[in-house]
């Protein structure tokens, strides 16, 4: 877990340190779930239908047909498509802001494939099958990865004393050395609470 101090503003505070804890993320989740789902979908239809329209006959203005699954118009690229925006987002959800930066490249890329899909008709550049609900399907995980790219993380914010912290930032093997060139010997010690002298027994 990552600490960052900052001083507080309150002057009357001057003496106190402020620590921000990072907590759980909240962009996480909804990528692995997001990508996992794309994965699945993307894997499941390309079984249904692998055929990859030539892509220097198709496009961009190729007009392709698909095979029905689940609903959905798919072919071999709305699959790959499907594949790896999911493997992406899955990539991305090790961390808070990679899972933030995913989500908005993922969204944004499934948002531009349905609004293309809209003007085209029946395709995404005469590439990637879509009818009307593989359209709605992109254009509704776009949207949620957009939103998702914009989710915090949540912090939690304590306050230790500026003495406590120094002392507990400080090296242990300096500790040692401070506590070594001390001018106090270890014949010098006394019992804790006994205020007699020490005698010293010479030999005659």
């Amino acid at each position: 877990m990552l600490l960052r101090r900052r001083r507080t503003a309150d002057p009357v505070a001057d003496d106190r340190e402020v620590i921000v804890e990072h907590g759980p993320s909240l962009a996480k989740g909804p990528a692995l779930i997001a990508g996992s789902i794309l994965v699945a979908f993307g894997l499941a239809s390309l079984l249904k239908n692998n055929d990859f329209p030539s892509f220097s006959s198709s496009f961009p203005d190729g007009e392709v047909q698909g095979t029905n699954f689940l609903g959905f118009e798919v072919n071999g690229w709305t699959a790959f498509f499907s594949i790896t925006a999911g493997a992406l987002l899955l990539f991305g959800a090790a961390q808070h802001h990679l899972a933030k930066m995913m989500s908005l490249l993922v969204g944004l890329a499934l948002a531009a494939c349905a609004v293309i899909a809209v003007i085209d008709g029946q395709d995404v550049l005469g590439l990637a099958a879509a009818n009307f609900w593989t359209k709605l399907g992109f254009a509704v995980a776009g949207g949620v990865l957009l939103v998702n790219a914009l989710m915090p993380r949540k912090t939690r914010r304590r306050e230790v004393g500026t003495a406590t912290a120094a002392e507990s930032d400080e090296p242990r093997f300096n500790r040692d050395e401070r506590d070594a060139e001390s001018p106090t010997t270890a014949g010098d010690r006394r019992p804790v609470g006994t205020d007699a002298p020490t005698t010293t027994h010479r030999r005659p």
